[in-house]
């Protein structure tokens, strides 16, 4: 892998940096993963044989040394010059269009990892280091002398991990357990009370609407009918994302046992409406 870096003009150290991430990010929503095998079974083995009696303690002490083949991996994968042309041919080349979620690059990458299944969710995942990489190089490709104008951009190194998208240190995730078993259950800690896989649900969900009003930006531009059908559009979709982080957020804080009332105050919602939506919610995820 560092070769491979050093002939294409990259830092080892960066690279493996931002494999790092984009691996970190996956391991914390990998309590969504149905079809995954290979971490729990690899994990089991660095707790000695039997890491179930304090799991969560596992997962943060074992990441590092769990995650290091996939590591290596998406390291050598995002050098790959065929692998960086697929990210290219997804995004339409010259003839734009939106990275789509059976995406060549994302369906390579999930079988370079022996995980065929995984390169829906990796496409999915938007607001992720992954993701970013991706629009850097497409970016990259479609303007070689750097975007025109007010789109100009003076931070445009393939393989920056920005501050959102570092992974939490060992330090980090050792202290956030020790708090939440300091009061487990009281609901003075989010992740002490909801569910790994409904944090990680709100996160994408979020990262979804980001990616889609983002889209918007510099979008007044041609006809009236053309501006206004994509400015409306877009808004319209980025609500729609936005009402199920709501609904969740609502749900995941009435379950843990936030007051009915205060959740409807902060969502500025009246009460019957939040208790009907939620009642609703239930009904349809069968809880």
């Amino acid at each position: 892998m560092a070769r491979r870096a050093v002939r294409a003009g990259a830092d080892p150290g960066e690279v493996f940096g931002l494999a790092y991430a984009v691996v970190a990010r996956w391991w914390e929503g990998a309590y969504g993963w149905e079809r995954e095998e290979i971490w729990p079974r690899r994990l089991h083995q660095v707790a000695g044989g039997n890491g179930g009696g304090d799991l969560e303690r596992w997962r943060v002490v074992g990441r590092d040394a769990v995650i290091f083949p996939e590591v290596v991996a998406v390291a050598d994968a995002l050098l790959d010059p065929v692998m960086a042309q697929r990210v290219w041919a997804d995004s339409g080349g010259e003839r734009a269009r939106p990275l789509p979620a059976d995406g060549e690059f994302c369906r390579r990458l999930g079988e370079r990892l022996g995980r065929q299944w995984l390169g829906p969710l990796i496409a999915v995942d938007h607001g992720g280091p992954l993701l970013a990489w991706m629009g850097t190089v497409i970016r990259l490709r479609r303007h070689p002398g750097g975007r025109p104008g007010p789109y100009a951009r003076f931070d445009e190194n393939l393989w920056w991990v920005g501050q959102e998208h570092q992974p939490s240190t060992m330090a980090a995730g050792l202290r956030v357990l020790s708090r939440e078993k300091k009061a487990p259950g009281s609901g003075t800690n989010w992740r002490a009370v909801v569910p790994a896989e409904q944090r990680f649900v709100i996160t994408n969900l979020l990262g979804d609407a980001e990616e889609q009003l983002q889209q918007l930006r510099g979008a007044q531009v041609g006809t009236t009918p053309e501006v206004a059908r994509s400015l409306l559009e877009g808004l319209s979709r980025g609500t729609d994302l936005l009402d199920q982080v709501l609904l969740r957020v609502m749900a995941a804080a009435v379950n843990a046992g936030v007051g009915l009332e205060e959740v409807a105050r902060w969502a500025r919602l009246p009460a019957d409406a939040v208790t009907e939506a939620l009642e609703a919610y239930r009904d349809a995820e069968g809880q």
